[in-house]
C-alpha cells in the first residue's frame, strides 16, 4: 500500500502554492487514500483545491514520509471537516528537520549575548527550529539571543541567532526578527514540537 506506515493521529504538513499547512490524519483507507482534518490558518479552515497536486509530509512512528497527493473529495461529519487525499507516489523517507511554524501570540523574554538584563518581546510563530518575534529593541543581524519562554506551563531557555530583521517604524512594535535556535537539546526541541502539535489539535477540535 502506498501509505504503509501512516496511521490515524499522525501529524502532517501539506505544501502547495507557496504555502505550508499542518493537519492530522483521520483515517487511512484500504485503497491507500488518506482522510485528513481540514487545515487551519489564523483560526480559519483552509479548503485545499480539488484535483490539485500537493506535497504531503507525514510524521510517523517509522520516520518522516513524503508523498505527492491530490485532493479528491471533501467530507463533513458532525464534528469535523475532512479532506480526502489520493496518494500519487511511493513514499520517500526524509531526514528529521524543523517542523511546521505555528502562528501564535506569546509574550516572552530575551537577553542579548553578553548582557544580563532581559527585554520584552512577543512571539508571532514558533517551530522546532526557531521563532519569529516582535519587539521595540534594535538587535543587530547574526546577534546571539537567549530566549526564555513558557510553553504548556513549562519554562524553556533557548539560544539562537538573528537570521532576518525587519523595521516597521510606524508599528506598535518597531522590529520583527526571525531566530534560528542553536545548540538546542533534543529534549527541548521535542517539547516545542509537541506544543505545536497539541495546539493544532485543540484548534481542530474547537472548529467544526
Amino acid at each position: 500500500m502506498f501509505a504503509d506506515g501512516v496511521k490515524t493521529g499522525d501529524r502532517l504538513e501539506i505544501k502547495g502554492n507557496g504555502k505550508t499547512y499542518v493537519s492530522v490524519v483521520e483515517e487511512v483507507t484500504e485503497t491507500g487514500d488518506i482522510t485528513i482534518h481540514m487545515p487551519i490558518e489564523y483560526g480559519r479552515l483552509v479548503e485545499l483545491y480539488k484535483n490539485t497536486v500537493y506535497h504531503a509530509i507525514f510524521f510517523t512512528e517509522k520516520g518522516i514520509l513524503r508523498f505527492t497527493a491530490e485532493v479528491s473529495d471533501y467530507d463533513k461529519t458532525d464534528n469535523f471537516n475532512l479532506i480526502r487525499l489520493k496518494i500519487l507516489s511511493e513514499g520517500e523517507r526524509m531526514q528529521r528537520r524543523s517542523f511546521f511554524r505555528f502562528n501564535c501570540v506569546i509574550p516572552f523574554r530575551f537577553a542579548l549575548d553578553g548582557e544580563d538584563s532581559f527585554r520584552e518581546g512577543v512571539m508571532k510563530d514558533i517551530c522546532g527550529g526557531g521563532i519569529r518575534f516582535v519587539t521595540n529593541i534594535d538587535i543587530p543581524m547574526n546577534k546571539t539571543v537567549k530566549c526564555e519562554m513558557v510553553l504548556n506551563g513549562e519554562a524553556l531557555c533557548l539560544q539562537g541567532a538573528v537570521l532576518h530583521r525587519q523595521h516597521f517604524p510606524k508599528s506598535v512594535y518597531a522590529y520583527q526578527y526571525r531566530i534560528e535556535f542553536t545548540g538546542v537539546m533534543m529534549n527541548d526541541r521535542e517539547k516545542i514540537v509537541q506544543y505545536v502539535y497539541e495546539e493544532q489539535r485543540r484548534i481542530i477540535k474547537r472548529i467544526k
